[in-house]
């Protein structure tokens, strides 16, 4: 028997419709919002009770395995994880988020280095609690200017310098100092947070740069991806990186006066030379040391950290 084909009436049409538009909406009005917890935890290294943030995304309670993303600080933003934990809002993934509402799709760690002797440093007595950037009713920030040191520093750098000028972690008391601090908080969110272990990536900045090659290179099979900014990798962590192929994606200022560029490429070069499938290098030729302003503004390295994934 023949089954004539179903009319529906143009009013039925727009009723069915309508109401798809109206769960649709219903659905997206049900995420829940971002939010920002702060997590305490007994510090070996200091002896002392501190805090550190975990952001939650936009729709977290509505899914899990979420991707995480730990990120750590520069030098200048070291604190006693308790009335100085905000310092973290001054640039990096956890700004962008939180202040600036961004909707990034992870659930992201933010650690604070502790001051331990570094306290009567320049970068920590000359900082105000103007430095940080809060969420404000305003709306977002505007962009940062380009680099403090572009047009001051010659762009003369050689091919590769044999002589590394920093150690396995880069600046004195760096976070080497808390290394099984870190990953304790990476568990912990993994199992209290829904994050997913086989998308775990880690980034940070200057200091946190070389804390980001350190830990790679420590505990390489912890780590989908790993983007540092503004830091080089020291030979003797390549070798475990290179035999992990743990995607990575380096940037620096090509005007830095601080990270030169010829004090990369002896890492990068034996990362290759070592196997690894895929060094990512980029350099931002008009920018100084900063140059993290641009990489955690723009949107390239989160949505290439999304697709890397630990087999």
């Amino acid at each position: 028997m023949k089954i004539p084909p179903l009319k529906v009436s143009s009013s039925l049409l727009a009723g069915l419709l309508a109401l798809g538009f109206c769960a649709a909406s219903i659905a997206a009005a049900e995420l829940s919002a971002p939010a920002l917890k702060r997590v305490s935890y007994h510090s070996d290294a200091t002896g002392l009770e501190r805090d550190y943030y975990v952001y939650l995304p936009e729709g977290f309670a509505q899914k899990d395995n979420w991707p995480v993303l730990m990120f750590l600080q520069g030098n200048g933003e070291r604190g006693d994880g308790k009335k100085e934990l905000d310092y973290l809002f001054v640039s990096g993934p956890l700004f962008e988020a939180w202040s600036q509402k961004r909707n990034l799709p992870f659930v992201i760690i933010a650690p604070q280095l502790p001051m331990f002797h570094q306290g009567n440093q320049g970068f920590i007595t000359s900082r105000t609690p103007a430095k940080i950037r809060l969420p404000r009713p305003e709306g977002p920030y505007p962009e940062v200017p380009l680099g403090n040191y572009r047009g001051k520093e010659k762009m003369n750098g050689v091919p590769a310098d044999p002589k590394m000028p920093f150690g396995l972690d880069g600046t004195e008391e760096g976070w080497s100092m808390i290394e099984s601090e870190l990953l304790a908080m990476i568990d912990r969110t993994l199992a209290d947070f829904k994050g997913d272990p086989a998308r775990v990536y880690l980034t940070g900045l200057s200091t946190g740069g070389f804390g980001t090659w350190y830990l790679a290179g420590k505990h390489p099979e912890r780590f989908a991806a790993i983007a540092p900014v503004s830091a080089f990798c020291h030979p003797d962590l390549a070798p475990a990186i290179a035999k992990a192929k743990l995607p990575l994606w380096v940037f620096t200022g090509g005007r830095d006066p601080y990270f030169k560029q010829q004090y990369f490429y002896p890492g990068l070069n034996l990362l290759e030379e070592l196997g690894h499938p895929d060094v990512r290098f980029t350099i931002l030729a008009d920018l100084g040391h900063d140059a993290w302003h641009r990489v955690y503004g723009g949107q390239d390295l989160y949505d290439w950290l999304l697709m890397q994934k630990k087999n």
